[in-house]
């Protein structure tokens, strides 16, 4: 379960490449409501995991399209002023074994038909960290296939002062979204998978979170920050370096959901 603010919402584009108001590939969730969210409340609630089923409360436009095209707030360009300020609910249920992308172009869809959103996607150079094999190479388990809820980082035992997480199935473009969440004060841009892996992994991750330690803090920690933690236990490493990537373009929106 996913809930929060904007900065929680995954980082990059699986966008389309022309002019469009049904994304390329239309895909449908089997129920879908929308409403317009009056409560005047600024919390807003993000739930994405399990059954296929996906539900956001009290969100504005802005991050309902950066959701759907996996894509940060400086990743869309021509937004309305009342992107920010109108809120809505989406309540959507889609097949149980649907893919997390899929779950993606499914909000697309409900976006083109109830709000005739229409987009297209360009390309601008950003900075970004690039997920690559570390000189060691890969320390990874490969692991089966699995549905959305088994594909997942739980937290685990370990020493005080430490993240520990324990994860399962991720392929190496979940993790680079996973780690931005994990992490999220490690990462100001977007990172990028250009491993070249293929398949879902098992594995291990222990790292120092940056906060501010006392004096007795550092023996405890040993100052191993996700970076270092990424390559030493995963044999993967994090490059920062600038990337031309997929930005979406607003042609058009309207204001007011159509009927559900």
């Amino acid at each position: 379960m996913k809930r929060g603010s904007a900065g929680a919402i995954l980082l990059l584009v699986s966008g389309i490449h022309a002019f469009c108001q049904l994304p390329a590939t239309s895909l449908s969730f089997e129920v879908a409501d929308v409403k317009v969210n009056k409560s005047g409340e600024a919390r807003m609630a993000v739930d994405f995991q399990g059954g296929g089923k996906l539900s956001m409360r009290n969100v504005p436009m802005r991050v309902l399209i950066m959701f759907a095209y996996h894509v940060r707030a400086e990743g869309v360009e021509g937004w309305p002023s009342w992107f920010e300020s109108d809120r809505f609910d989406v309540v959507a249920k889609a097949a149980q074994t649907t893919a997390p992308d899929d779950l993606r172009r499914m909000l697309q869809t409900v976006l083109a038909e109830r709000f005739k959103l229409l987009v297209h996607t360009d390309q601008k150079i950003m900075p970004a960290y690039a997920l690559v094999v570390g000189k060691s190479g890969p320390k990874l388990q490969p692991s089966e296939v699995a549905i959305l809820m088994e594909q997942r980082c739980d937290p685990a035992a370990g020493t005080a002062g430490l993240r520990h997480v324990v994860c399962h199935h991720l392929t190496m473009a979940v993790l680079a979204d996973t780690l931005q969440e994990l992490s999220p004060r490690d990462f100001d841009v977007p990172v990028v998978d250009q491993t070249g892996l293929k398949g879902t992994y098992d594995f291990k991750l222990d790292w120092a979170p940056p906060i501010r330690l006392d004096a007795a803090s550092p023996d405890a920690v040993g100052g191993m920050t996700v970076f270092d933690a990424v390559e030493a236990q995963l044999g993967l490493k994090l490059e920062r370096k600038k990337l031309p990537l997929p930005i979406i373009v607003i042609e058009h929106v309207e204001r007011v959901p159509g009927d559900n």
